[in-house]
């Protein structure tokens, strides 16, 4: 049961990263066209500053949380290497238990947040969609984070508890 719960998590973070790749390649050709506009023809597209912006914030919630997956966030690396793999395991199913609070907090939250009528009836001026749709990136990601982190959480247990076996 989860080995499958590991290769959706896994699932979810290729999904992410390709999302990432996908935002960051077209941020890169719209401000690149939006510069050239600017400087040879003195002609802006209204959509432009904010579809970047957007995928800028949208890129980094979803990309917190697939850098969370990864394990490439900054831990007590100086303090996990210093501690033996039983109490780095342990320091690391603490450190996932805050973060899942944590995100969970942000979860609900974020979802309240959208659901407010000044969120939902609101339109962006620049792409006219509505706020919902970047503003539903806070707490996708965070849910991401929160599933990611239950992962983590099982994985320290498990090997926690194993090796307590192993010393009786």
């Amino acid at each position: 049961m989860f080995s499958l719960y590991q290769k959706l998590t896994t699932g979810l973070a290729k999904v992410g990263l390709w999302f990432i790749m996908a935002s960051y390649a077209i941020m890169t050709t719209v401000t690149l066209i939006e510069v050239l506009r600017r400087y040879f023809f003195g002609l802006s597209f209204g959509w432009a500053e904010e579809s970047v912006r957007f995928l800028l914030v949208t890129s980094t919630f979803i990309g917190g949380a697939v850098a969370y997956h990864k394990g490439s966030l900054v831990l007590f690396d100086v303090l996990m290497n210093r501690l033996s793999e039983k109490k780095a395991q342990m320091l690391n199913l603490f450190n996932s238990l805050i973060v899942l609070a944590f995100s969970a907090i942000v979860l609900k939250l974020g979802i309240g947040y959208i659901m407010t009528p000044a969120v939902l009836l609101q339109k962006s001026p620049g792409l006219g969609i509505p706020m919902f749709i970047p503003y539903a990136f806070i707490p996708l990601g965070f849910g991401l984070i929160l599933l990611f982190a239950i992962g983590n959480i099982v994985q320290s247990g498990r090997y926690i508890i194993r090796k307590e076996g192993d010393a009786l």
